[in-house]
């Protein structure tokens, strides 16, 4: 298996886990499972760091993206099982909400993607100024 895509599938099971744990976290807890949510972008942006330093910054976006899509999906049935506490908000979309929710989960990922991977590229052309320092 190439890198890139275990850098994709470790990046699904850390959304995954997030998604599991923080559920059952904040109903034992008692805190609003929407907190977690600055974690989910760390690791879509993390994972198009590391994907664009293994291929390029499209490939890190487009894993970002799919990570987002999961997570608006996947993740989302998952906090739906377990019951993780969302406070006020009804949990419980329509269809029509459901897809505009991913779609839109689906563009931020990307853009943190575009962010992560952005970083691979600035920190590669420090290190190829510096060597030519040198």
């Amino acid at each position: 298996m190439k890198q890139e895509y275990k850098i994709l599938l470790i990046g699904l099971l850390a959304v995954g886990l997030l998604d599991t744990l923080g559920s059952i976290a904040s109903r034992q807890l008692d805190f609003n499972y929407s907190f977690l949510s600055p974690i989910s972008f760390i690791i879509y942006g993390t994972t198009a760091f590391l994907s664009a330093r293994q291929k390029d910054l499209k490939t890190g976006v487009l894993f970002a993206a799919i990570l987002g899509f999961f997570d608006s999906t996947i993740g989302w049935k998952l906090s739906l099982l377990l019951d993780a506490n969302t406070g006020d908000i009804n949990n419980q979309a329509s269809t029509g909400l459901w897809i505009i929710i991913t779609i839109l989960m689906t563009g931020f990922a990307a853009l943190a993607g575009l962010i992560g991977g952005g970083l691979t590229r600035i920190i590669k052309k420090k290190s190829t100024n510096a060597q030519h320092r040198l």
